[in-house]
Order: C-alpha cells, then structure tokens, then sequence
C-alpha cells in the first residue's frame, strides 16, 4: 500500500519575486511530490525552481537539465543544459494572465540523502497567446547534499508573482 501526505500547502501572495518553502523534506520519504496550480506574474517573465540544502542556502549551480516543449500551434522544441543555475531550462516562464496560468505536477527523488544525487521528472501545462502547450522535465543536481526545501522564482525581467498555489507531499510506500 501506498501512503501519499500532504506535507505543506502555500498560496503564492501576489507582488514577491521568490517563494521558498523551507523544512518540507525530511527522511520520512524519498519521494516527494510537489504540485504547482494557477500560478502567474505580473508580466511574463522567467521561472525557476532551486533546492535549498539543509543549511538554508539556495543551489544555484550544478544542475543538468533537459525539457520537451509540445506547443499545439507549432513544432515541439528540446531543450538541454548542464551544469546550469535551476531545475528548470530558462525558456520556461509564468504568463502574466490569471486565465492562461500555469500548471505543473513535480517529483523529487532523494533529496535529503547526501549520498545520492537529487533527481526531478515532471510536467506543466499553460495557455500561451491562444495556443496550449505543455512541458516534460528531467534534472539531476549533481551535488551530494541533504535537500530540506526548494525555491521559486520569478523576475529575471521585472515581473512578479500574481497567483498560485504549492502543495508538496511525501510519497511513500508502506508494507
């Protein structure tokens, strides 16, 4: 049987450029599932997600990354980067319409072992200018850390959170 809890829940306060969510991680999992619902900017603007170890400071290097972008208006595009600043290639970004908001189901393996890399999967979905398309994500932080939480973040072009909602759960399987 498995056992899914609902660790933290965070409604994004519009106007902040960075959300972190910090002592969410602990070694009763290894598995955990972070969702992301309704989340949006003030302007269109980049999106990231970065780890915080167990000392409270946020990884920005060491990740290797790659993403497949499926637009239904025009070709699929891959995208790739090693040893680079986020979980996220830096082509992904937050529309800046609560009605084309962005979605995305995350999992997080390991995170708090500093014996193992952390590894991530997920996906998103969004309305971009009339046109849907949705994302596929793989990284690895190729760091031996202990992860207690992650960081997200927006603003590399001045926008800011207008909406959202966080729910990281622990995933694990009981016998």
């Amino acid at each position: 049987m498995s056992n899914l809890r609902l660790l933290n829940e965070t409604t994004v306060t519009s106007g902040v450029s960075t959300i972190s969510t910090t002592d969410v991680f602990s070694s009763d999992f290894d598995i955990f599932k972070i969702t992301l619902e309704g989340f949006y900017a003030s302007t269109i603007d980049y999106f990231y997600l970065r780890l915080i170890n167990s000392s409270g400071s946020v990884i920005a290097t060491t990740y290797d990354v790659a993403s497949l972008e499926m637009k239904t208006n025009s070709s699929f595009n891959e995208r790739r980067a090693t040893n680079y600043t986020a979980m996220f290639p830096s082509t992904n970004y937050l529309p800046n319409s609560e009605a084309e908001n962005y979605n995305g189901v995350f999992y997080l393996f390991n995170p708090t072992s500093s014996l193992s890399y952390s590894f991530m999967v997920g996906q998103s979905s969004q309305a971009e200018y009339s046109a849907m398309y949705s994302n596929k994500y793989i990284g690895v932080l190729k760091q031996t850390s202990s992860i207690t939480g992650f960081q997200l973040s927006v603003g590399t072009l001045g926008g800011t959170f207008s909406g959202g909602k966080i729910r990281t759960y622990g995933l694990r399987v009981d016998t």
